[in-house]
């Protein structure tokens, strides 16, 4: 899939406790990203970085505005296909041990990205799926990270990936990896402190 840009109108989101009163709100956001724009969200813990991003790419649909790509709004019959815009590594990810609907890809390309990642001598791809998912947090968030990056899907969110990582692999993915994904066009939109 390509685009051109992106837009939120004026969005907004609101968290409602169980009696459904407004407990936390986001928004109203306007925001255009272009494509191949790297996209940096700060803020303190609690603000709403991450829920901006599951409004962003409509996981938590807009209570008001409007979200439109090249222009066209994306309602609810057009979700799926907006989704599919969107590779993402969120704070409260999950991990399976397989390439659930990558089973096409090679082999030899996940090997190479886990040693990429600094995964190489800890996790294998054998067989369809990883030799393991027991890794420390910091480990789990790369290869949550090599399976975002292996949908090739033209924007990809990063909610903390740097978070929990040594010092090594932090400056490795500000100084060459994230640049290596903007060259390659991707859209990168990038939660941090």
């Amino acid at each position: 899939a390509t685009f051109d840009e992106i837009r939120a109108r004026a969005v907004t989101f609101t968290y409602r406790d169980a009696a459904g009163a407004p407990s936390f709100s986001v928004g109203p956001v306007d925001l255009t990203i272009p494509a191949g724009e790297t996209l940096f969200v700060v803020g303190g813990n609690g603000s709403g970085k991450s829920t901006f991003l599951k409004l962003l790419c409509r996981l938590y649909p807009p209570d008001s505005g409007a979200l439109e790509l090249d222009g066209r709004p994306v309602g609810p019959a057009q979700a799926a296909a907006w989704r599919g815009l969107f590779s993402s590594v969120f704070t409260d990810f999950h991990l399976f041990d397989r390439l659930y609907g990558l089973e096409d890809r090679d082999p030899a390309e996940v090997q190479a990205l886990l040693e990429d990642l600094g995964l190489g001598r800890k996790v294998r791809f054998e067989g369809g799926a990883f030799s393991t998912t027991e890794l420390s947090t910091g480990q789990r968030k790369r290869l949550a990270l090599a399976v975002a990056l292996l949908e090739r899907r033209p924007i990809l969110i990063l909610d903390e990936v740097a978070a929990d990582q040594d010092q090594e692999f932090r400056e490795r993915l500000h100084r060459e990896i994230l640049p290596r994904l903007k060259r390659e066009g991707r859209t990168l939109i990038v939660v941090s402190h």
